[in-house]
Parts: structure tokens; sequence; C-alpha cells
């Protein structure tokens, strides 16, 4: 066994290492206030300092491990910027932050953009890689001559991934995303860790739901998108939104007045054309969270709880006083039940010592078993 010095130095040495290296990593470590035994200190033994070094070494050795693996993605470029790639012939725009070995990817509503994560993207890059991407066609993602549809938005997905040697990541999607993360879950499962779907249903259209949609295809053509903006912002949100949240609405409402009539329209049709997932929900087995605001008017609680209980294992979340855009309307509640999940998963290592506890207003229901 080492001598009393030979230790002390090994923490010496181990400790200017990871102070060089990794200083994030400092805050994560129980370290002690004094390695030297003497007199004031008589219990800081051999055996106390070979446990200290090793417990180092362990440390050290997995975050370098997962340093290592996000180093692969580090090529995205800067973070918290609007970065593009090529993929499939087309620029895919996409925003990423932080570290981690499992990447969490957050894929949009129709007719949003990215930029609807940004609440999410700021909370989460403290501990865990965060990409959000713009689907094809949305925000920064321009295509106007593309036909849309689940299945491109899917591939497009999985083509991104290899792009920058993501073997698997957590995939999170909000309606239209949500639709998006199903396809590709279902084509590519071993690509996946887990699966969040928020505000979202696996069933497809109805011939009736497809006939309007197409009804409201050409009225667009004829009239243009105004009446349709406005009346798509007042059906996502809960009622209270408009009074308590005015400044998110308005975001929200810009984001939809900056798509072209082209794109609605492609996107409605998209809509109008996608296959069900639920006849596959029985062969998810990766974790998944279900999350839905409960005044949902547009795939409403009932579709979640659906879901719930065809995915074996899933925990259902639902947000009190939210709409269709539960991450915007409640952040603060929408990230903790997003943290609770991606911690039990180890997607996300960070402590939070300033932060009080937050109880949002939720209703749980367990996972199957």
């Amino acid at each position: 066994m080492k001598t009393t010095k030979e230790l002390n130095e090994e923490i010496i040495k181990i400790t200017d290492k990871i102070r060089t290296n990794f200083p994030e990593l400092l805050d994560y470590l129980n370290e002690m206030p004094v390695t030297i035994p003497d007199e004031s200190n008589p219990e800081i033994t051999d055996k106390a300092l070979l446990d200290y070094y090793n417990s180092l070494v362990a440390v050290l050795k997995e975050y370098e491990s997962s340093h290592l693996k996000s180093l692969k993605i580090k090529k995205m470029g800067l973070s918290n910027t609007d970065l593009n790639t090529d993929i499939d012939n087309t620029k895919l725009s996409y925003s990423y932050a932080g570290e981690g070995t499992i990447p969490i990817i957050f894929l949009h509503g129709f007719p949003f953009d990215k930029t609807m994560w940004k609440e999410q993207i700021d909370h989460f890059k403290k501990g865990a890689c965060v990409i959000s991407l713009d689907l094809r066609g949305f925000g920064k993602s321009q295509d106007q001559s593309s036909g849309l549809s689940i299945d491109i938005f899917a591939n497009d997905l999985v083509l991104f991934m290899n792009e920058f040697e993501i073997e698997k990541a957590v995939v999170c999607g909000l309606s239209m995303g949500g639709y998006v993360a199903l396809n590709a879950v279902k084509k590519f499962p071993e690509r996946f860790e887990a699966l969040i779907l928020c505000d979202t249903q696996c069933k497809a259209d109805s011939e009736e739901e497809r006939m309007k949609r197409y009804e409201t295809i050409e009225q667009i053509k004829l009239n243009g998108t105004a009446d349709f903006n406005e009346n798509f912002i007042k059906s996502v949100f809960h009622p209270d939104s408009f009074a308590n949240h005015p400044e998110v609405v308005e975001n929200l409402r810009k984001t939809v007045e900056s798509n072209s009539k082209e794109i609605i329209m492609e996107g409605l049709s998209a809509l109008a054309n996608r296959a069900e997932t639920c006849s596959s929900l029985a062969d998810i087995k990766i974790p998944t969270l279900i999350v839905c605001g409960n005044e949902d008017m547009l795939t409403p609680v009932s579709q979640s709880e659906y879901m719930h209980k065809k995915i074996k294992g899933s925990v259902l979340k639902i947000i009190e006083n939210a709409g269709h855009v539960s991450n915007l309307e409640q952040p603060e509640a929408f990230n903790l039940l997003l943290k609770e999940f991606l911690i039990t998963i180890n997607a996300v290592k960070y402590n939070e010592p300033n932060s009080e506890p937050m109880v949002p207003k939720v209703k749980t229901e367990e996972g199957l078993n």
C-alpha cells in the first residue's frame, strides 16, 4: 500500500488534472477539506485517503468517457446559434448546447419552429446535450419545393443523427413533432434511448378530418393564411394564457405568421396523409414519458391516456392550466417533469444546490407493469 505522502501526492495530481482539463467537474466533487492527517484530523487514515483517491479516479474515468463521446457532437458548432447542415439535398437548421453522452433532440409542432423549445434548451443545457431541429420547410430549414410528409421528417431526423455520429438519442416531440418521433421510433427503434411524447396522438386523421384539412388548404389558396393563422393560435392555448402570458402568445403568433402559404398548405397535407402508429405502440420497449395539457383541445388528454395504456411501462403526466403547447404555457412544470424522467435514464447529470424544489400542478399516472 502507498504511503500517506504518496497518496496525498496522487490526490493532488488527479485534482490538478480535473481542475485543468475539466473545471466544470469541480462542482460535482465532494472534496475533503484536509487530506493530510495531523493532531486535529487524526481520523484521516491511509485507508480513507486511498478510498478518496479511488473515488476521484472513478469519477474522472466516467466523465472522460462521457466527454469523449460528446466531442463527436462538438463539430455541430457553437452553442445556442442557428446552425445548418445539408441533409438529403436540403439545409436543416438546428440549435445545439451543452454536453452529454445521450443527446436530447426536440421536435416542434405544426406550424412552429425550433424556437418553441428555447425554455427547454436553456434549462437542460446545464447538464445535457440538447438539440432543437427545424423540420424541413419550417423555421430556417427553408425548402419550398419538396413535398412534405411525416415519413420525410422522420428520415431527416435519422439522417441528421447519422451526420453527427449520434448513435442513440432521446427524442422529444410535441404535436406534429410527436408524430415524427413515433414514426422514427417505429422504423428505427435501435436509434433511440427514450421517447417523450407531448400533446400528441398516434391515430391518423379520419376521412372527415382529412377532408376538413383539404378544405382549409383550398381556403388558404384563395384567401391566404391570415384567417388560418389567427384561428390556429386561438385553438392551441389555454384560455388563461391570453391574459397571463400575452408575450408567449405573441411570440408564437409571429412564428406561425413567418411561414409561407406554400409551407402551411404542405404541412396540412402532411398531417392529413400521415399513417397511424397506434398499432405499433405495444412494440415500444424504451422508456416513454407522455405529457399533455389538461385543456388541450387539438390532441385531448384521452389520446395521451390511450397511448399510455398501450406503451408498457410508460408514464403519463397531465399539466394543469395548459392547452396544446404545454411547454410554453407552463415551462417550469414541464421542465421539472422532463428532468425527473431524464434523470431516471441518466440523460442529465447535474445538481442545482441553490434552487428550491418545485411542485408543479400535475396529475400523475404511474407506468403499467
